[in-house]
């Protein structure tokens, strides 16, 4: 099991990531990475420190995590049980106590070095509503080309402020 650490290689294998925000649901728990190129000190400020906003907006079989930390604008980050690799996947529980734990990293792109890390929790609210999303989306299977072609017509038609307004739900992150 790879330890992250700031200051350390994301992934000693490679240095240079391409830049993003990535949301991931896996046997190891819920994951957010910010791969940005020399990210600023409010930036990084912004991942361990800042006020966390958390949205879901659920377009046919995909899910889009929005998210915004401290000064940040919001981002979005689309996601799809289907695309884990099978011997990662796992079915959430579903539970109207459960505060899922989300770990979020921050990777600067031009070095691959882990710049900032947070551990918080999503509401039961949105963690129960979260969970129950992957559960449907794993009873629908979805292929990478269907994936794909839905996140390119949802970006054609709606800017990511779009897709904060139609969240069918939202938490702030630590509820």
């Amino acid at each position: 099991m790879q330890i992250l650490a700031i200051g350390q290689p994301f992934d000693p294998a490679f240095n240079q990531w391409p830049e993003g925000c990535h949301y991931n649901y896996d046997d190891s728990g819920h994951w957010l990475h910010y791969f940005y190129n020399n990210p600023s000190e409010q930036e990084i400020s912004s991942i361990q420190r800042g006020e966390a906003l958390f949205g879901l907006y659920i377009s046919g079989p995909v899910i889009f995590l929005l998210h915004r930390f401290g000064k940040m604008p919001w981002n979005d980050a689309p996601y799809s049980w289907w695309l884990v690799a099978q011997e990662f996947r796992k079915i959430p529980e579903i539970s109207d106590e459960l505060h899922a734990l989300l770990r979020v990293v921050m990777v600067d792109t031009a070095t691959g070095l882990v710049v900032a890390l947070r551990g918080l929790t999503f509401s039961a609210e949105f963690t129960r509503y979260l969970h129950e999303a992957i559960v449907n989306q794993s009873k629908q299977p979805c292929s990478l080309s269907q994936h794909d072609l839905i996140v390119r017509e949802v970006y054609l038609t709606l800017s990511t402020h779009d897709l904060v307004r139609r969240c069918e739900i939202v938490c702030k992150g630590g509820e």
